[in-house]
């Protein structure tokens, strides 16, 4: 999996969170607004992430995507995720939430 740590400085605005040690490529990133959460967990060495999306501390969205190609940021306020399949969204910007489109290419 190609991605650049910047991009999810950048996206969650905040430094991950080792679940292990940091050689173990599993980590955790989270972003809060307006009583709004989404957090990912992503394992660099099997390509895949967890995603949940919370208001006010009740799950509104949580899965995983997994045969991830490449992640990068799409713009400042949206993360894409590329999968063999689908393109998906990462938003925080105008409202935290995540969108799913098949992949053209």
């Amino acid at each position: 999996m190609k991605y650049e740590e910047l991009d999810f400085f950048e996206f969650f605005e905040s430094e991950p969170t080792y679940l292990f040690e940091k050689e173990a490529g599993i980590c955790s990133y989270s972003y809060e607004k307006d009583n709004f959460k989404i957090g990912v967990s992503l394992s660099c060495y099997e390509d895949y992430m967890s995603i949940f999306i919370s208001y006010k501390e009740s799950s509104v969205y949580s899965g995983e995507i997994r045969n991830i190609e490449e992640i990068r940021k799409f713009d400042t306020d949206i993360l894409k995720v590329i999968t063999d399949r689908n393109w998906i969204f990462l938003k925080k910007w105008p409202n935290i939430g995540i969108d799913f489109d098949e992949r053209l290419e």
